[in-house]
C-alpha cells in the first residue's frame, strides 16, 4: 500500500504546485488589464485607442484575415 499512498502525496504537491501557478497566472492577468485599461484611457499611448471601433473591421464582415479586406465568403444555397 506504501506506493500508492507516495504516489496520492506526489499528486497532492503536484495539486499544490498547479494551484499556486494558476493563482499568479490569474494575477498576471489581472495586473495585465489594469495595465492596458490605463493605456487606453492615455492619449500619450499609441494604438491603445479607446472602444471596440477602434480595434478595426471584423474580418467576419470584410472578408479575408486579419484586419479585413477580401471578398466576404457567402455560401452559395443552391440545394
Amino acid at each position: 500500500m506504501e506506493g500508492h499512498e507516495e504516489h496520492a502525496q506526489e499528486l497532492e504537491y503536484e495539486v499544490a504546485d498547479l494551484e499556486k501557478q494558476s493563482d499568479g497566472l490569474a494575477d498576471d492577468i489581472h495586473r495585465a488589464k489594469d495595465d492596458w485599461e490605463s493605456k487606453k484611457n492615455d492619449p500619450s499611448v499609441p494604438g491603445a485607442g479607446t472602444g471596440e471601433s477602434d480595434e478595426g473591421p471584423d474580418p467576419e464582415v470584410t472578408g479575408g484575415g486579419p484586419g479585413g479586406g477580401g471578398e466576404p465568403e457567402v455560401e452559395d444555397e443552391k440545394g
